[in-house]
């Protein structure tokens, strides 16, 4: 149990900044401001290192700028070492129970905001009676495989709004340099340079300061985080090994379709023996971890899905490995995030004919199309491929075609519908 003194301190450290500047982000504050307004349960979710706790942070204290007691905003982080022995939900209970006798004010609202709520066992049966109650504005957030929206769905269905965060933007990572986004050909040179970094290190705001020889010492520790305290210790994982190797594959071909065969095959000619099914699930551990995400295939002349052919991509950047040569997956693995953000990820496809020709996105928005191609380098001998593919799929849908490129190097370089990725990444189509 833990002594009143302590819980005060716990509360106290769990919704201090420390020497971190917090970093807004507009978009993400005003649906936490907005969600105040009712009473459903708010679930915080996303990849590690993403921002959750800051944006609860910022919530906190916009509660109590705005007025509110701070002795009525129970924030709790149960990565807090005080609060390592709370692990059972009557511990739960129990020091819910001593704030509301010792610490709430009775005459005002009370605000829960626990953050890393999975690391308690059977957290949800009290997050249940409290909602159940009435009286109390609940925001929870967890470690992404901890907090699905599949155990949410089950335990609080229907009494529930999630908010998934993402690492930050290019527009957002442009705010945080303090750059002028707003013009882009008159602070065109500070944005190339930023758009340079942003390529290769990601939206990850932790390491934006790092310098670059601990670059992928910070993104070994990250996805070594995720496998230990997200994957292994929840699904009781033994071959570690083959959980890094099943990672390393996808986030090294995201720009193919993948196959589970593929994998086995692979990790076969390493001597080492396993199955489809046990790769399938592996796939998903890191699914559920937000490391990676899946992307149907669409058969544009039929208008359906095939769930059965797909590709992966990343959540950030920094989980590519590679140099120079990795810059051309990273582009397109930084459209894809972009565009999950701006029309959300269950409306993203790619299409792919008989002949193989192959569409890098096909985006259905209401009930119009919008296709996509994505290269590095736009250039005399690729463009007709690129422009080509776009004006095979408007023979099944009919749609605006989209070719994004970095650099233009074409002798002819009057073709409509193209855009240079770095101007349709700061601002919205």
């Amino acid at each position: 149990m833990i002594s009143l003194q302590k819980l005060k301190q716990a509360i106290s450290e769990s919704r201090e900044f420390g020497l971190i500047i917090p970093v807004k982000r507009p978009a993400y504050s005003s649906w936490l401001e907005k969600s105040i307004n009712n009473k459903l349960i708010k679930a915080v979710v996303g990849f590690r290192r993403s921002g959750k706790s800051f944006l609860l942070k910022i919530l906190s204290k916009s509660l109590i700028d705005q007025g509110r007691p701070a002795s009525n905003i129970f924030y709790l982080n149960f990565e807090n070492d005080l609060l390592n022995n709370i692990k059972s939900v009557q511990e739960l209970r129990n020091i819910w129970e001593v704030y509301l006798r010792e610490i709430a004010d009775p005459n005002f609202p009370i605000y829960i905001i626990w953050d890393e709520i999975q690391l308690v066992t059977g957290w949800e049966k009290l997050i249940r009676s409290l909602y159940e109650q009435g009286k109390y504005n609940i925001f929870i957030s967890g470690s992404n495989s901890n907090l699905l929206s599949g155990e949410l769905s089950s335990s609080l269905s229907g009494r529930s709004l999630k908010l998934e965060i993402k690492p930050f933007s290019f527009q957002e990572y442009l705010d945080y340099c303090k750059i002028d986004r707003g013009l882009y050909y008159s602070n065109k040179q500070k944005i190339d340079k930023a758009f340079s970094t942003y390529l290769k290190r990601g939206g990850i705001a932790e390491q934006f300061n790092l310098d670059e020889q601990f670059l992928s010492n910070y993104e070994l520790g990250l996805v070594q985080k995720i496998i230990l305290d997200d994957i292994v210790k929840r699904y009781s994982i033994n071959n570690v090994n083959i959980l890094q190797e099943v990672f390393d594959f996808v986030s090294g071909n995201i720009t193919s379709t993948i196959s589970l065969r593929k994998i086995v095959n692979r990790l076969n000619n390493q001597g080492l023996r396993v199955s489809t099914t046990t790769i399938d699930n592996y796939i998903r551990y890191w699914q559920t971890s937000y490391a990676i995400e899946k992307l149907n295939k669409f058969d544009y002349r039929l208008s359906r899905v095939f769930s059965r052919t797909s590709k992966f991509y990343c959540v950030d950047n920094i989980l590519i490995k590679g140099r120079e040569e990795s810059n051309e997956k990273r582009l397109e693995n930084l459209v894809y995030i972009e565009l999950t953000r701006r029309f959300g990820r269950e409306n993203i496809y790619f299409g792919q004919d008989p002949n193989r020709y192959e569409i890098d996105f096909i985006v259905k928005n209401d009930d119009k199309f919008i296709f996509f191609q994505v290269c590095l380098q736009l250039n005399d001998k690729n463009s007709k491929r690129e422009f080509g593919n776009l004006k095979l799929v408007n023979k099944y849908l009919k749609g605006k075609g989209i070719v994004l490129f970095l650099d233009d190097i074409r002798t002819n370089s009057d073709s409509k519908n193209c855009i240079p990725v770095i101007e349709w990444l700061i601002k919205s189509l």
